[in-house]
């Protein structure tokens, strides 16, 4: 059996995880064709990381249909929402040690300078 703290890191570590869930946790992702367009990420790979998500229990997907319409979107599991409180505890320790500025609290990943120089 692989160590499941070892295999948390991979979760987080991945380029896309963190910015996918902090627009889930923040109301951001409205979609994945609105997620596309924001961000310079392939269809290929936000899907692949969408499933990863949903398969490591952090994300729920969510089907939504009207008459002409199918919509689908996503949201934070119980086990997500903790993961995003980590998140934010990982920003705040590297505010602490003088790695990011304070306003990296208050900014999604998916939207600051120094994440989008990766």
């Amino acid at each position: 059996m692989a160590c499941p703290v070892i295999e948390s890191s991979h979760i987080i570590g991945k380029k896309w995880s963190i910015p996918i869930i902090e627009d889930i946790a923040l109301g951001k992702f409205n979609g994945f064709n609105n997620f596309l367009s924001r961000l310079d990420v392939t269809p290929r790979i936000l899907s692949m990381q969408l499933k990863d998500l949903e398969r490591s229990g952090i994300i729920k997907k969510r089907k939504y249909n009207d008459s002409n319409t199918h919509t689908t979107n996503y949201a934070l599991t119980e086990k997500g929402q903790e993961l995003h409180s980590i998140i934010n505890e990982i920003k705040r320790w590297n505010i602490k040690w003088g790695a990011v500025p304070d306003s990296c609290l208050s900014t999604p990943c998916a939207e600051c300078s120094l994440y989008n120089e990766n």
